[in-house]
């Protein structure tokens, strides 16, 4: 393992497998763990920038806007 890494494992659902494999797709990349570090980084981004009430808002490709609640 190179210096400054950690590995890590964990037991996953079916549900939570399907999804990361949807992502792997999405993102266009491939590894399990490269989709972690971008849902990660999309995480961090989301928490520095939410409201007072903890929350973000989401716009979709077509205009549709959605609040996002990250706390509770």
């Amino acid at each position: 393992m190179s210096k400054g890494r950690k590995q890590i494992s964990f037991e996953i659902n079916e549900e939570t497998a399907e999804l990361i494999e949807k992502l792997r797709k999405d993102f266009n990349v491939s590894t399990n763990a490269q989709v972690l570090r971008r849902a990660l980084t999309l995480a961090k981004y989301a928490a520095r920038n939410a409201d007072e009430d903890h929350s973000i808002v989401i716009e979709s490709k077509d205009g549709t806007k959605e609040r996002i609640f990250l706390a509770g």
